[in-house]
């Protein structure tokens, strides 16, 4: 791999296929009845919330999952923290998906507060997102996200 772009080459839902079996049931089982990832994302998340970190909810939307998208952005957009974890996920050519996803995990999890097996599906399902709509559009949609956020304050 040579860039970033590259690991988004794959089919979307495949992002989900590389978790463990009963994540994979539980993320599609959610995603059947809800139909939108965010949404589902927040449901894994809230599902353990208090056991697993102490941002709670606000008006029905995870604070915490905001703080997971605000994190991945990081990873994606080239802050220093991440440095040597994208490093080592573009000197796997061809890396697989569950390194992927296992190595943000395992990035994201101590700043977060939580462990990187919680947080796997979470990464999982914003990589399918982010691969429906690439990585470009994706740090976009994020940056007008915080640019309306910090007018709206």
């Amino acid at each position: 791999m040579n860039t970033i772009k590259d690991i988004f080459t794959e089919y979307p839902n495949s992002w989900i296929q590389c978790l463990p079996k009963y994540q994979q049931n539980v993320i599609n089982e959610l995603y059947s009845q809800l139909g939108d990832y965010n949404q589902v994302a927040t449901s894994w998340l809230n599902a353990s919330m208090p056991m697993n970190v102490p941002f709670g909810t606000e008006k029905g939307h995870s604070i915490f999952y905001e703080k997971v998208l605000d994190e991945i952005e990081a990873f994606f957009s080239g802050d220093e923290r991440y440095k040597e974890n994208r490093l080592a996920i573009l000197k796997e050519s061809g890396a697989a998906q569950n390194f992927i996803v296992g190595s943000i995990s395992v990035a994201l999890a101590p700043i977060l507060g939580t462990s990187s097996a919680f947080l796997a599906p979470v990464i999982a399902i914003i990589l399918v997102t982010i691969a429906k709509i690439g990585i470009n559009a994706w740090l976009a949609a994020r940056k007008e996200k915080h640019n309306s956020d910090s007018s709206n304050s």
